[in-house]
């Protein structure tokens, strides 16, 4: 029986205190964690590699939400989900992820 490829998230926050706490998480919960403070490089990374899930903040400080949210549209390849980490703490924000995770699974099968 071979072993499924660890789901790979992205994690995009202006506080680097959380988006590392986060990014700890993750991984003891199993996940590829991969962080950035940076609208820009999450768009390129997008891109250049297979997200699973993107958990994003409402605040980039290089950039508008609204701006990101447009040019993720565009993108040629789109994460499975995308969840707006706002005020919440890690662990809320993993639970969620966790969720997500379980949904996209059930619907795989």
């Amino acid at each position: 029986m071979t072993q499924s490829p660890k789901k790979r998230i992205l994690i995009v926050d202006n506080d680097e205190q959380e988006s590392s706490k986060l990014g700890a998480m993750v991984q003891r919960a199993g996940y590829d964690p991969t962080t950035t403070w940076s609208g820009l490089e999450a768009l390129e990374l997008l891109t250049s590699q297979k997200i699973d899930i993107l958990v994003v903040s409402s605040y980039l400080p290089d950039m508008y939400i609204g701006d990101f949210l447009a040019r993720l549209a565009h993108l040629p390849v789109q994460p499975c989900s995308i969840v707006m980490q706002e005020g919440q703490n890690a662990n809320a924000t993993l639970l969620k992820v966790q969720d997500m995770i379980g949904e996209q699974e059930l619907q795989e099968k």
